[in-house]
């Protein structure tokens, strides 16, 4: 379950030769993981990984230089990328395939979608495969339907998450039964961390909620935090997740959003960030909602920023709030 009420409210010329005009133009301003994919189709040599996965290497023919050193050369003199995106080519884990725990999700499926947008390969979690085939992942090569269930045994998950470097958890209970939040909510994620490390994921995004440490920040009387904790604790049982992810030792983004709209973004208003226990739900706050496809964007987003390692962003929407640019989305 995620927090939905009370908040309302130029071309570049052939690397390898220069003088071929007809080479597949490179790209500009695409992130770290999507430059190894960047290259000219006619000359770069034969790759065993995959065409569409962001980090895919292609050997260059140029001898000992190799691809990463050529484009960071490529880099600094400023051919390629503006300098805002500099530091992130060598600051994060190379990711070219992502695990989405709870794909089917109202919030997970625009993740996955965003990540295919993107460029990732995906491993799509799910509980129901008949669901996610509903819903046209089946229809995609780039992503993979794998049967997984955070409240399962270790060994299940780990077959999961398969060779994915990074995964985003997107998970929440949605019963009816108070008893069983903490399963999902809690014990549900730390089993997906355990067996993130177990299969050497580089990188965690966890998706959380405002509100979840609100009782150490002296807003215990809030009542959005008492009214949403009704239901089995499910903020404080949030909080235990997030807890043991960031003493996990796993690279880690928890992004808190507030109240969940499945409204398109140009609907509920432009993206505003805050730091971590900052925002309350309040009428004095910037904003109170916010789109799940704004949502599925911040948390993909998370994989390519280097600001985004180990810290808790809370988010929210504003329809007056200005256009943030995505390099300052973690930079609070």
């Amino acid at each position: 379950m995620h927090v939905i009420a009370p908040f309302s409210s130029a071309a570049t010329p052939c690397l390898r030769r220069s003088g071929h005009s007809a080479c597949k133009p490179v790209p500009v301003g695409l992130p770290r993981t999507h430059l190894a994919t960047a290259r000219c189709t006619q000359h770069a040599a034969p790759s065993a990984a995959a065409p569409d996965a962001p980090g895919a290497a292609a050997a260059t023919g140029l001898g000992a230089v190799d691809r990463r050193t050529l484009l960071l050369g490529l880099l600094a003199a400023g051919q390629l990328l503006p300098a805002w995106q500099l530091p992130a080519l060598a600051d994060t884990p190379e990711i070219t395939t992502v695990f989405v725990a709870g794909s089917t999700g109202n919030t997970g499926r625009r993740v996955v979608q965003q990540l295919r947008a993107a460029g990732y390969k995906v491993r799509a979690g799910v509980r129901d495969v008949r669901k996610a085939q509903s819903l046209g992942f089946a229809f995609d090569a780039g992503i993979s339907i794998v049967e997984a269930d955070v409240t399962k045994d270790l060994k299940s998950l780990e077959a999961a998450i398969g060779d994915a470097q990074a995964v985003i958890c997107a998970t929440g209970f949605s019963g009816v039964n108070p008893l069983k939040v903490a399963s999902v909510d809690e014990k549900g994620t730390i089993n997906l961390v355990n067996a993130a490390k177990a299969r050497g994921v580089s990188t965690f995004v966890l998706l959380s909620s405002l509100l979840t440490n609100a009782a150490a920040v002296g807003q215990k009387d809030n009542p959005n935090y008492k009214i949403l904790n009704l239901l089995g604790g499910v903020l404080d049982h949030k909080l235990a997740a997030e807890r043991y992810l960031r003493a996990s030792g796993l690279r880690y983004t928890i992004v808190r959003p507030g109240g969940l709209r499945s409204e398109p973004a140009s609907e509920v208003g432009q993206l505003i960030v805050s730091k971590e226990d900052s925002l309350f739900g309040l009428d004095s706050d910037p904003g109170r909602a916010i789109s799940r496809d704004t949502v599925a964007e911040v948390l993909v987003a998370a994989l390519q920023q280097p600001a985004a390692a180990n810290m808790v962003l809370e988010i929210v929407s504003s329809p007056s709030a200005p256009q943030l640019p995505k390099e300052k989305w973690f930079n609070v």
